[in-house]
């Protein structure tokens, strides 16, 4: 057995008798200190695993199937690195040190306060989540050796992981996973008690960290999302940053109960179950994501082939779906039947702010269940299909068409374009009047929407009905945000522009530039497949020209192994006819090329982007062909992509917007860091009048 796999083994060993231990309890005398210990011994043999990972990495170490998949001798150190987590073992090695590592950390934070019924069960739950990761990444058995006679040169990471985005955009998606697993515990531990106990006395510490791992594992998944989808624009050639592919959405499920969860807090302040249920069920979208991810169910560029941790992370994903399920309905039919009873009003004008958070929830849930029953629906088929017919599973698979998927996208962003008018309180329009605003600049995307929808030829915005329906109430939205943030900030709205205010306004400002950035860029209207020879021009968009300067076929032996680059220019401003241009401008050279991989038997692209404030130029190479007589001809693939930088722009204004909240509960925490020993000896003193003294100091 390898020395790898022993280490993940005493990892799961200490974890296991760790949970045996706590459940004892204080039938084993000093249980708290070897828990803690045992907490330790898992954490450092975590590290361990993933250490001698990294060391067979950087030695070149092939006869370890993993090592000879993932890296070659000429690999850069940053790809060695990425080769850590770009496989499927690496990452779920990865993510057992991350989860052993959250989990001591919680042991330490609430170090004394281990007789707390919740503090207690959370730690169980938390280490019951960590063996368990952990056990899948035995399974997947990452110390396998090659079965075969030891290579002496590996086959390095697939091309289209070869890049510095696999180095950064990975281990920021494994972070905010690992980090979802500790609001869950404490939250569904306290879901196993009665509401009383939960909000008599709640320990500082234990909602500080709850709180702190709720905010950064938002703003992680916000970072590992937003990269993601730059690295599938600039580099993997799709046309596009977003796809609905099924990981991308499992994905953003995740990201979008977080988001839910943030407005729950303000609309369910009288029932915790249901505001808290966001944060358990995120936990549970990472582990269905992660499954997706491995288990090869469902078509996807990012998947893996089906293993045997496809089986045993199912498992895992049914087993804390109904787990979390019954705990969370238990705990709501008891808050349901002790809550008085008593007459709201879910939509009232009374409360702006309030009336904001509820319209843009609603909005949220829309995506949030078309993006559930769209990854869901086809991988229950898939997997029925997988126990069933498992040899004709591949020709059989089903999945759901991206129109399924964007139809609940555009219906969710209207709620949320609304919730932007009420998100900050002002005096630059009546509420009244803001209604008024709201309905005629609904009435104007309506008109466009039927134009678009009766004639494709017109001159619109984009070709697409929704978008141009949403289109004047995003600009709507953009305009009065704008103009409250900037009156906010002079001081003319009266109170003082705070940190958190000064946060909700970016955060509803970067949610309406991003819609506006995707209704323009993802429905374009300019897209062209054209050949080209060398010094050929074609006209991509009106007063946009892409001519292609050089054709350089560098290799060429066989369908999977070749390489060609092709320079190409955009011009604006030149008039072309009868192939020839006149007048103009170059505001871009640059060299777009096809590769192929023989070891990997893949194509690949490296796109070339030319890129403005408002606009951007995709150029990438799709196919070449000789033409006689001896001349080559490349065809393109163009698309003018109108205000693609809003997406970025957005993407980075929402995170921008809570960072602020990310420093606020650090600070929290450290606070209540300070003043926990008092803390404890107020509870101790209670019990034992020998530390009254103590206490008082």
């Amino acid at each position: 057995m390898d020395i790898g796999t022993v280490f993940l083994l005493t990892a799961i060993g200490a974890g296991v008798i760790d949970v045996l231990v706590l459940i004892a309890g204080p039938r084993i005398k000093n249980y708290e200190t070897i828990s803690q210990v045992l907490a330790l011994i898992g954490f450092l043999s975590s590290v361990a695993a993933l250490a001698w990972m990294g060391v067979l990495i950087f030695s070149n170490e092939f006869q370890y199937e993993y090592v000879y998949l993932t890296t070659k001798t000429t690999a850069s150190w940053p790809l060695k690195l990425s080769a850590l987590w770009a496989g499927q073992s690496g990452s779920l090695v990865f993510w057992s040190m991350l989860s052993f590592l959250l989990y001591f950390g919680f042991r330490m934070l609430v170090r004394g306060y281990e007789d707390d019924t919740i503090v207690y069960r959370a730690a169980v739950i938390m280490i019951m989540q960590t063996v368990l990761i952990t056990v899948n990444a035995v399974v997947s058995d990452p110390f396998r050796l090659v079965p075969a006679s030891v290579p002496t040169e590996g086959l390095g990471l697939n091309p289209l992981l070869s890049t510095i985005w696999n180095v950064i955009h990975p281990p920021i998606v494994f972070v905010a996973y690992a980090l979802a697993v500790v609001p869950f515990s404490i939250k569904l531990a306290g879901f196993t008690v009665r509401s009383e106990e939960r909000d008599s006395d709640p320990i500082p510490v234990v909602e500080s960290v709850a709180r702190l791992t709720t905010v950064v594992c938002w703003l992680m998944l916000s970072v590992g999302i937003a990269l993601g989808g730059y690295w599938a624009y600039i580099v993997l050639g799709w046309g596009g940053y977003w796809a609905w592919d099924p990981v991308e959405t499992t994905s953003l499920v995740p990201w979008l109960l977080l988001t839910a969860y943030f407005h729950a807090k303000a609309v369910f302040r009288n029932n915790d179950v249901l505001r808290d249920s966001f944060l358990v069920f995120t936990y549970v979208t990472v582990l269905y994501a992660t499954w997706v991810t491995r288990s090869g169910i469902l078509n996807s560029v990012h998947g893996f082939s089906i293993t045997a941790v496809s089986w045993t992370m199912f498992v895992v994903v049914a087993a804390n779906f109904i787990i979390a399920a019954l705990l969370t309905s238990r705990a709501g039919y008891i808050e349901l039947d002790e809550e008085e009873s008593g007459e709201t009003r879910f939509f009232s004008t009374s409360d702006l702010r309030d009336l904001s958070i509820k319209v843009a929830l609603i909005g949220i849930l829309i995506i949030v269940t078309v993006s559930v029953i769209g990854v869901v629906a086809p991988a229950a088929i898939n997997l029925t299909l997988a126990i069933t017919d498992p040899l004709n599973l591949q020709d059989n698979m089903v999945g759901i068409g991206i129109e399924f998927f964007r139809a609940g996208f555009y219906l969710g962003s209207l709620f949320l374009l609304v919730s932007a008018f009420y998100c900050i309180k002002t005096a630059i329009i009546s509420i009244r009047r803001k209604g008024i605003l709201i309905f005629v600049l609904l009435a104007a995307g309506a008109v466009l929407g039927v134009l678009t929808a009766l004639d494709g030829n017109l001159a619109l915005p984009t070709y697409y009905w929704p978008a141009n329906a949403l289109i004047p109430l995003g600009i709507g939205g953009l305009a009065y945000l704008i103009a409250a943030f900037v009156r906010a900030i002079a001081g003319r709205e009266g109170p003082t522009l705070t940190m958190r205010r000064m946060g909700r306004i970016m955060l509803h400002l970067g949610i309406v530039v991003l819609l506006l950035g995707v209704f323009a860029s993802e429905n374009v209207v300019y897209e062209s497949n054209a050949g080209y020879i060398d010094g050929a021009f074609d006209e991509v968009a009106p007063g946009i020209v892409v001519q292609v300067t050089d054709i350089n076929l560098e290799h060429w032996n066989h369908e999977r192994d070749f390489s060609m680059l092709v320079t190409v220019r955009v011009i604006e401003g030149g008039v072309l006819a009868g192939g020839v241009l006149d007048g103009g401008t170059v505001v871009g050279i640059g060299i777009a090329t096809i590769k192929g991989n023989p070891e990997w038997g893949q194509v690949t692209h490296d796109v070339y982007i030319q890129s403005t404030a408002f606009r951007d130029v995709f150029i990438a190479v799709t196919q070449f062909q000789s033409v006689p007589p001896g001349v080559m001809q490349v065809t393109l693939h163009t698309k003018v992509l109108p205000f693609v930088s809003f997406v970025w722009l957005g993407a980075f204004l929402m995170v921008m917007a809570l960072l602020p909240m990310a420093f606020i509960e650090a600070a929290g925490l450290l606070s209540s860091l300070k003043t926990k020993d008092q803390d404890l000896y107020e509870e101790i003193a209670e019990v034992s009048p020998e530390y009254k003294a103590l206490a008082a100091d």
